[in-house]
């Protein structure tokens, strides 16, 4: 079986590229349903260096291939804190595109700054569980002694300095932070974004989990989470899978914080310095809430 999988996976990458652009939002549907499957047998097309002894913190930055405009305004906003300080380490996780360009982009973009690690798996939606198991497999073999991962998407604001003095007195282990959700129905209307059938998830709730725009997790169950991937049946909503049942599954605490969000903020220095996370940020708002969290003078009422 595991066999037939992979090589069901080698040949429709590959074929991929060759469908008429008409058909390809269909077969990406198709290619999700017949991968619906526990064996991770992904190779990887851009790969980083691993963590040196020094790194405390991997902010591991989930992005959309065709997004390189978000990913270099990160890397000049709230990124460069990563990229100027030895206990971080910041990397995109990235899927294939069948866009033969952006492939060539990404080439460029990953032999120029070494900060992406992409495997060839479809990035499509409904594999973003798969993109997270991927950050947690490149964790538990090239980042092993690292404390702390925060795992974030490409339209995030994170304000870095505070995190790392969050973080700086935590003695706590085995733990997830971030926005908690609890008790949240399944949505079974097929008109939603977040459609849940029954065929894919049969209870009435979900597990507790958190908001998967941006959580942290301490590193020691990094190797467990990846681990127990394989264990528990793939679910597409990828903060109910990584959060909610792989957490579940290695028995680690969630910590709600107030300071993870995911509601609009008005887009500031201010209304950013006292939280960790702001999401629905553009290139152009991470620039203006960069610039005046870097302003000494700035004034907040």
């Amino acid at each position: 079986m595991t066999i037939l999988i992979i090589t069901t996976f080698v040949y429709s990458s590959q074929m991929y590229q060759t469908i008429p652009e008409t058909f390809k939002d269909i077969f990406s549907s198709w290619w999700f349903t017949v991968t619906y499957q526990q064996s991770y047998h992904f190779s990887y097309i851009h790969l980083t260096n691993n963590c040196s002894d020094s790194v405390q913190i991997l902010v591991a930055v989930c992005s959309a291939p065709i997004n390189i405009l978000r990913r270099n305004t990160i890397r000049e906003t709230w990124g460069q804190y990563a990229r100027n300080n030895s206990n971080f380490k910041m990397v995109f996780f990235e899927g294939v595109t069948h866009s033969p360009g952006v492939q060539d982009d990404i080439h460029e973009e990953s032999v120029k700054y070494g900060d992406i690690v992409q495997e060839n798996y479809i990035d499509h939606y409904e594999n973003l569980s798969l993109k997270s198991i991927a950050y947690l497999r490149w964790v538990s073999s090239s980042c092993r002694k690292v404390k702390f991962v925060l795992k974030t998407d490409d339209d995030m604001y994170i304000n870095l300095p505070l995190l790392e003095k969050t973080l700086m007195n935590m003695k706590r282990s085995r733990f997830i932070m971030g926005l908690l959700f609890q008790h949240v129905v399944p949505i079974r209307h097929n008109s939603s974004k977040w459609y849940t059938p029954i065929s894919k998830y049969q209870k009435n709730e979900f597990p507790d989990y958190m908001s998967g725009t941006a959580y942290l997790i301490s590193g020691d169950i990094v190797p467990e989470l990846y681990a127990e991937s394989f264990n528990e049946k793939l679910f597409w909503l990828e903060d109910v899978y990584i959060t909610g049942m792989l957490a579940n599954r290695v028995n680690a605490t969630r910590i709600n914080s107030n300071m993870f969000t995911i509601h609009n903020q008005q887009y500031t220095g201010c209304a950013y310095r006292n939280i960790i996370s702001g999401h629905h940020v553009t290139p152009k708002n991470m620039k203006i809430i960069y610039q005046q969290l870097k302003d000494v003078n700035l004034v907040c009422h």
